[in-house]
């Protein structure tokens, strides 16, 4: 089936438009590449009416990289507008479809990248993950999906969400091609992330946030029958007060202007986060940032008796869209429960295809230590399929 027809049921992109690289360590490998991306001559919507007929002249450095490394970028993937939701159904293309049920969601707000993925369309989908936005939507389409330690990757030319939690993410199909597209695309200085462990048996800590989804830790323990209970009590308490605080307050500072002159222009749902935002005081924001420092010196203690924190990427398999659309805020905190709290301390954080409930994906999520994305990555090689 043809690229335009395949996307005409799952709409897993916005724009269609191929862009190709040079000769390099990517080439044979084809991208989607999410549309807060910017690219040159190439439009850029972020899934929103007031960017409808946005035109780049330059192109985002990811997409630079990804040209000069031999990729071939195939088009601007779906989001849920301007990466501020987990369900993408609020997008000037209408839902991106779950590949396995085009009536249910396929999470976001990366949602286009992961679908595009999971039904072969690309080889690598090019996200970004504030609060899950890369891991939510791999748990929901059965694909893997890597939010690298905060900074590793230059945000240049992308449209941000929040600045100090904005990170650029990955979705594969495999764990081979992902780890092909991080050592080619990764900066220099950055490369050091990816030493793996020197440990053959990595000492594997397990936290569950409720019962919902413990029967998916139980499976993954029969991989690794030593891992032990990890408490990050401040992290569950403060925790998603501390990062909604910061990326609501930094959202609507970005988005200000338009939320003056064009409110009506937004989806609801993304109109109400941003303008959540106006209403946080300078005292609540400082004080989410100075629990962040206090919910990082614990998260960072828990490394001294483990490598890895195993979790449940996303407490629920992809619900209908129809279900979802009018109650996406309540689908988000659902959604995001897991996943957000990895962004509030920059650690890098993999969902892998592991589980299934009633037919459709849940992922596993695998977090570490900061700039010790390689140790995360070599034990999310040893769970998955050869």
């Amino acid at each position: 089936m043809s690229l335009e027809r395949l996307n005409s049921q799952y709409n897993a992109f916005i724009t269609l438009h191929e862009m190709r690289g040079r000769d390099g360590p990517l080439t044979g490998l084809t991208f989607g590449v999410k549309d807060v991306i910017e690219t040159s001559g190439v439009r850029t919507t972020a899934g929103s009416r007031i960017l409808l007929d946005n035109v780049p002249k330059r192109n985002a450095l990811i997409v630079d990289r990804i040209l000069s490394m031999g990729g071939t970028i195939l088009g601007k993937t779906n989001t849920h507008e301007f990466a501020v939701g987990a369900t993408n159904t609020s997008s000037v293309a209408g839902p991106a479809r779950n590949p396995r049920d085009r009536d249910r969601i396929s999470g976001g707000s990366s949602g286009g990248s992961a679908v595009a993925v999971a039904l072969n369309m690309v080889d690598v989908g090019v996200g970004t993950d504030t609060g899950g936005s890369v891991r939510i939507p791999a748990s929901l389409c059965g694909v893997i999906g890597f939010k690298p330690s905060y900074g590793l990757f230059p945000m240049s030319g992308v449209i941000p969400f929040s600045w100090s939690l904005d990170t650029l993410g990955f979705l594969t199909r495999d764990h081979e091609t992902l780890w092909r597209v991080l050592v080619a695309l990764t900066p220099a200085e950055g490369k050091k992330a990816y030493v793996r462990s020197p440990r053959t048996r990595p000492r594997v800590g397990v936290f569950l946030f409720d019962d919902s989804t413990k029967d998916l830790l139980e499976k993954a323990m029969e991989y690794f029958p030593q891992a032990r209970p990890v408490n990050l009590p401040n992290m569950i308490r403060y925790g998603r007060w501390a990062r909604r605080v910061i990326a609501t307050s930094e959202g609507a500072s970005y988005h200000l202007t338009w939320l003056r002159s064009k409110e009506e222009m937004y989806f609801p749902d993304v109109r109400d986060i941003l303008k959540s935002g106006l209403s946080i005081s300078a005292v609540d924001y400082v004080n989410a940032l100075r629990l962040r420092k206090l919910i990082l010196e614990e998260y960072m203690s828990v490394f001294k008796d483990v490598d890895v924190i195993l979790s449940p990427t996303t407490r629920i398999p992809a619900p209908k869209i129809s279900e979802v659309q009018g109650r996406e805020k309540e689908f988000r905190e659902d959604l995001v429960a897991n996943t957000e709290l990895f962004n509030l301390v920059g650690a890098p954080s993999i969902s892998i295809p592991f589980f299934e409930r009633d037919g459709l994906p849940l992922g596993l999520m695998i977090s570490g230590e900061p700039y010790k994305d390689g140790v995360v990555l070599e034990v999310a090689r040893q769970i998955l399929p050869n």
